[in-house]
């Protein structure tokens, strides 16, 4: 028979953050050890960022990347695949990062270091400042940069590769 109250058998679940393992849960992450740490992002070709990932270990940094469309304006196919990434290192490791970067033919002293922000929302922020080893974070999806390219711009950079050429 139907009637009005769940009864007995339904758990009473309390709001997040007044139960006692929730807030157990969150001493224990403010206890955790976060890195202070810069940002820097730039528009690097794949292959570059293959060969500057080869020395992560060796140098402390960590990388988010977003794989641009080949339809986008700084995207391409093949060896001229192109991604958006964030760079992230301590201060203390600036310098070997910077050189790093540059050996494999990236200029990232071009863009600017930003601070990112102990609170950030951020995901894979936060997986990085508390992470203790090099983190690579790739995105699965593929995205555009700016606005589209207009049909002539898509012939031009396809110019020998569309079929019916």
């Amino acid at each position: 028979m139907w009637r009005p109250d769940p009864g007995p058998c339904v758990a009473q679940v309390a709001e997040w953050g007044e139960h006692p393992d929730d807030v157990e849960y969150m001493r224990q992450l403010k206890a955790l050890p976060k890195k202070i740490l810069k940002r820097r992002e730039i528009v690097v070709k794949d292959c570059d960022l293959a060969k500057v990932c080869q020395k992560q270990g060796k140098i402390h940094f960590s990388v988010a990347v977003w794989n641009l469309s080949e339809y986008s304006r700084s995207g391409g196919l093949d060896e001229d695949a192109s991604s958006f990434i964030h760079v992230f290192y301590e201060g203390k490791d600036e310098r070997k990062v910077l050189n790093a970067f540059s050996s494999a033919g990236v200029d990232l002293e071009a863009s600017e270091a930003v601070p990112v922000d102990p609170n950030s929302t951020k995901r894979h922020e936060q997986q990085i400042m508390y992470a203790k080893e090099c983190l690579y974070i790739q995105d699965q999806s593929t995205w555009e940069e700016g606005s589209p390219l207009s049909p002539d711009e898509v012939k031009q950079r396809f110019q020998g590769r569309l079929k019916g050429q």
